[in-house]
Formats: structure tokens, sequence, C-alpha cells
């Protein structure tokens, strides 16, 4: 019988992937949805009978299933880039040129893609079996989203492949889709979702996958990045393979042969964006050729052998109805335009920055005014201009207060900017510790913008240190609207769990003004413990990279504060990690020991290699050039960076030289490694 029902189980499982593979990939049925639905209920009823024939790649895991405590973190083998973007023509035939330089040609082949406004996402697969979903996160680091992947129907679960293979693309909601969610949502009073791509990062994200899976979510898939080890050379072969392994690939690609052919691609899809079932903010174009991606090869951010080209912003009006201050956690002040609702490519937008007072005063935007609106980038919502014509009888110019609308300690103007100066100012607070707990500093999953403000209200959150005291607090956090004993319970441990985090977040945290993720590894490079950092002299901070005179002066004004000590010692007290976790290079001293470095230029071997193997050595990389910079690595094309290390005499190295001298300190690195083990 237990046999019978192994062999059924891999036969409904076989027929169930099939017909989902046609149904969601190829948009074909070859069964009615009655006999689906009942060869799924037969294949969950024998699961519930024999658990152990269960594998978590069964088409039952498609509904959903446990919830989970948290996202574990992911780190990509291969980071997640950026797309460089541009926004006109010219800079993208420039790009073009750029392209043509590097690889010696006139016209150069590309495949062209749409760029799909949804969440990047990368699979997994090992055996032929997906082990692995995970988002972008912010590139190096993402989360582990593997349950609520299972539930997209398009994606498959086994493929033919049996070699390790991760291919990467892009979560989305259908706008039909987001249409019957919050339809759905309006009939329940629950807020709408403002756009398909908060709708699918959120729907992505839920804890408890079921909820993922009744958002229908689609996927595109449009990246193999280790294609050329399988035998691909062209990115759009690989990207044919992919869908002969049942990936969904997008069906806009095109393939076509330099310049001229983009433009036409361009102005066709421009045409064709909004009858699209899914938004799109730009199109991808990418050097189709694999083969020559190294020698193009990456800045630090960006790979130069693709573009994304943002389609020009949708310009709409709309109606000031106020104009309202904010104060952030520096103490700057904010004006922002409460709007009549309008959508704006894809998005409702209801409210706008207006950035500072002379912006305000420039372009007279008064309450009660008809602006235009648009999204700069096709991101963030920007008012244009005042229509004169239509303004109404009777508007007034808009006038600052004097005083601080939180808490009424008058304002002080700095440059083109307006501040609070009282550091107990409760809008400053609130913005300090939804800082301290956000993505960019400690990354406390559960303790969102929200719940902070309401902590702060109630009085159990005042300084970021509270923060590790709320575990004496459980029962007044269970009374809060919207938290229960299992919100409780998954928040202290979120808590519990930051107080390991590495220095760097810590610092990132604090809200040291000019101090973000990559000032903070910077510190943590010299700088062990932060004790270390807050006895440092000025002088022992000026000699860092890429840390500059003002950054030296915010990093000793603020950790000269008595209140700042107070607040490190509390947070140390409470058991927060005070100390760095990566290793002090040990490198033998050589040419490159100490030394300034600023890499420019494309090059034969990747940058990026370069610049690991100079600070292996000890060397300190750089990404502009000053009057501390010692070398300077040009390569072709170097531009304005060599052009200014000439004009400061700094001495200049080309790529032969870089990699004779190269050669000569890692053989005496090698050489002083071998006595010691001697």
């Amino acid at each position: 019988m237990a046999d019978r029902d192994e062999e059924r189980i891999r036969e409904l499982t076989e027929l169930l992937n099939k017909y989902t593979y046609q149904y969601y990939v190829l948009n074909q049925s070859e069964i009615p949805d009655s006999e689906f639905d009942s060869l799924m209920r037969e294949l969950k009823t024998l699961e519930e009978r024999h658990p152990s024939l269960r594998s978590a790649n069964s088409p039952t895991s498609r509904v959903g299933g446990s919830v989970a405590q948290g996202f574990n973190k992911v780190e990509h083998a291969i980071p997640m880039l950026s797309i460089q973007d541009v926004f006109s023509i010219d800079e993208l035939i420039d790009w073009d040129k750029k392209i043509q330089k590097a690889l010696g040609t006139k016209r150069v082949r590309y495949c062209c893609e749409v760029k799909i406004d949804g969440l990047s996402c990368s699979l997994v697969y090992r055996d032929g079996e997906l082990v692995q979903a995970s988002t972008r996160g912010d590139g190096n680091v993402g989360e582990d989203v593997t349950a609520n992947a299972r539930t997209i129907r398009s994606i498959p679960l086994t493929i033919k492949e049996t070699r390790p293979l991760e291919v990467r693309g892009e979560v989305y909601l259908p706008k039909a889709e987001l249409a019957r969610l919050n339809a759905q949502r309006k009939e329940t009073s629950e807020p709408l979702f403002a756009n398909a791509r908060n709708a699918a990062a959120g729907s992505l994200r839920q804890l408890d996958a079921s909820i993922t899976a009744g958002r229908h979510l689609e996927a595109w898939w449009y990246y193999w990045p280790l294609a050329t080890d399988f035998g691909y050379r062209y990115h759009s072969d690989a990207t044919d393979a992919m869908q002969r392994m049942g990936f969904r690939t997008n069906p806009e690609r095109r393939v076509v042969e330099g310049i001229d052919e983009v433009l036409k691609y361009v102005q066709e899809m421009g045409v064709k964006r909004p009858s699209l079932d899914y938004d799109i903010d730009g199109l991808v174009i990418k050097v189709d050729d694999m083969m020559m991606y190294d020698s193009l090869g990456y800045t630090a951010k960006v790979p130069r052998w693709e573009i994304a080209y943002k389609f020009p912003p949708e310009v709409v009006t709309t109606r000031v109805e106020d104009i309202v201050l904010s104060v952030g956690r520096t103490g700057r002040v904010t004006p922002t335009a409460v709007l009549t609702p309008v959508l704006v490519s894809g998005s409702t937008i209801a409210r706008a920055t207006l950035n500072n007072e002379d912006y305000v005063r420039e372009k007279d935007i008064r309450i009660g005014d008809i602006v235009t609106l648009h999204k700069a980038g096709d991101v963030i919502p920007e008012v244009g201009q005042v229509v004169l014509e239509r303004r109404p009888a009777g508007t007034v110019p808009f006038r600052f207060s004097s005083d601080c609308p939180f808490c009424h300690q008058p304002l002080v103007k700095d440059g083109v900017n307006i501040f609070c100066r009282n550091s107990a100012c409760p809008s400053r607070s609130i913005n300090n510790l939804i800082n301290f707990v956000s993505d960019k500093g400690m990354d406390i999953d559960g303790l969102g913008e929200s719940l902070v403000e309401m902590l702060f209200n109630q009085k159990l959150l005042t300084t970021p240190a509270d923060i590790y005291r709320l575990k004496d607090h459980r029962e007044e956090l269970e009374e809060l609207d919207g938290m229960g004993a299992k919100s409780v319970d998954n928040l202290l441990k979120a808590i519990e769990r930051s107080k390991e985090n590495d220095l760097p977040m810590l610092l990132s945290a604090l809200g040291i003004p000019l101090v973000g993720k990559k000032t903070a590894q910077v510190l943590c490079g010299r700088f062990r413990t932060i004790r270390d950092l807050m006895s440092a002299k000025v002088e022992d901070l000026a000699g860092l990279p890429d840390v500059g005179q003002l950054t030296v002066e915010k990093i000793a004004g603020w950790f000269a504060q008595p209140a700042h000590a107070q607040l490190i010692d509390e947070l140390l007290a409470q058991g927060v990690n005070g100390a760095s976790r990566a290793q002090p290079r040990q490198a033998q001293a050589n040419f490159f020991t100490g030394k300034k470095f600023v890499i420019t230029g494309t090059f034969k071997v990747n940058r990026k290699d370069l610049t690991a193997r100079i600070e292996a050595l000890g060397g300190v990389s750089s990404s502009s050039v000053s009057a501390k910079t010692d070398i300077v690595l040009a390569g072709e094309e170097a531009g304005s960076k060599l052009t200014k290390a000439q004009s400061l005499n700094i001495r200049i190295i080309d790529e032969e030289e870089l990699m004779k001298l190269l050669e000569e300190a890692e053989s005496l690195q090698e050489v002083k490694q071998d006595e010691q083990s001697e």
C-alpha cells in the first residue's frame, strides 16, 4: 500500500508540475481547473497520510505553510549589483560610444529588455531542486524568502539541470491583481496599496506564506550569473536556455545590432508600456556577449556592460491642500506639500517634499495652488511648477514659522536650511529612534516607524538604550493596539539578536552626522572598539581614507557630547556589541603599505580584483583624487581624475607597471609567510 502511495505521489507531483508550467508559464491549459484541483486534493491527502514522503518542493507548498519567526539573512555568492541609470537619449548614445571604444568596434550587439518595477530576487537550485530564494537586500546580503517564493505558481520547484544553478529576476504584482486586491481591501476598510511595487515587496516579505500565496504574485527571470560556465556565450542564448528549463522569461526582450536599433526599441516600448499588464519604469540594455563582461569591468556599484534607460517622468497636476513642516533627527526642518491624491506613474501620491524655504519661495508655492507633479527618476514625488493661470484668488505666500512646530523652540537658519537646535525635540527624538532600528542601522525586525512613535508617546522609548529595556515592559507592550503575546515575543527576540550586530551597524545607527555604512566600515578598519573611537584624536581620524575634514569634525564633536558618551555606556551595559569583527591587515611592509590609491579608467583585468590585491598588501583605495593621494592608477578613458592628478603632480602609473609592483609585493609577502611557518 505504502509503495503504491509513494508511486502515486511521484506521478501526481510530475503531473501537477507539468500542468502548472503549462498554465502559468506557457499560458496553455491541457485540463480544466476542476481536474487540476482534484489532483491537488488527492496529493494533499496522500501526503497527510505519509508525511515522510512530502518534499519541501511538493506542489502542495504553493499554498503556503507555517508562519515564520523572521527572515534569515542570505549572503549572495555573487553580489546583486545595481544598474546605472540614464534619463535621456543623449546619455544612452554616450554610453554606447564608450562601449564601442572599449570593445574596439563600431557596432555592438545588445540584448534589450524591459525593466520590471518589482522586487529583485535570486533562486538557487541544487540537484534540480529549489533550495533557496532570497531578496536583493543591500546587494551583498538579502533575506531568505524561500517558503514564500514556493507559493508563486510560475516558479519551477524542480528543474532538469542537476548542477548547482542560480537565476535572478524580478517578482511583481500584475496590474489586474493590484486592482483586485485593492477592491478587496476597500470592502474590509483596510489601507489600499499605493502601487504594484510596494504591494509585491510587502507580499513577498510576509512571515505567513499563505498570505503571499493569496496575493497571486508573478515573476520574470532575466539573468543567469554563471551561464558562461555552462557553455553559453551570449546573454540572449542563456535566457532562452532558462526558458527551456522552465523559467518564465519576458517576451519583450530583443537582440539588436547597434545603437540605432536600441533607439527604435526604446521608442516602440514607450508606446507599448501602458498596455502591459505589469509596471515597467524603463528598459535595460545589455552587451549580449558575456565574454566581454570582464574586460568592460565594473565600478564599485554597477557593471559597465549594462545600462538602465529610465522613461521620462509622467507629469500630472494636483492641488496643494496644505504645507506642513517636519523635523528630522538632525533637526533639519523640511516643508512638505499635502496634495489632493493623484495617480503618478502607477502610484497614488498625496505628499511631496518641498526641500527647503528657498525652494518654496523661488517657486512661490502657496496653499490652494494647482501645481505640476512628477516622479524624479520615476521614484521620488517632486513638485514642478505652479500653474499660475489657475491660482485661486486670495492666496498668500507661504511663511515659515519662527518656532519649531513640535517643541516650540526658536528655529535657526543655516545656509539654505532651517534647523531646530533643541536636542530634546520630540520629532528629532522619534526620527533618531527610527534611524537606529532601520535597515541603515541596527535592522531590528518588527520595530517599524508607527510602533516606534507609539512607544515614544507611551514613554516606553526615549533613547536608543531604552530599546534594550523593553523586555522589562512585556505587559505594556502586549496591551498596545496591534500587538499580542506572539508579536511581542518576536519583537523582543529581534531586539536581543541585534545586540550581536557588528560595530559598523551600531556606528551607522547612532546618527553621527555624515557617518553611514561606508564611513562606519572605514572607521572600524582603524579602531577596533567603540571605546577606541571615542578616545581618538582629531589627527587620528584625519588620516583615514575617504573621511573628509568636515566628517572628522562631526565625529569628534558628536563623541565629545556627554549625553552621547552616556548613551554609549548604557548600550554597552545592556550587552550591545561594541567591538569590530573585521580582521586587521597583516601585510608585510612593501611598496603599497599605507599608500592611498585612486583607480580610474578601464583595464584588462577586473578593477575589483585590483582593489582587493592592493588592499591585501596594506594599500588604501579611495574614490577621489586629493592632495593626500599617493598613487593614481590610470587605465583607458581615465578622464578628470587623471587630469586632476597631473595638476597636483601625483605619481601616475599604468596597468603594466602596477602588475609588476603587485607581483614584487606579493612575492615578498609569500616569503615572509614561509619564514613564519618555518
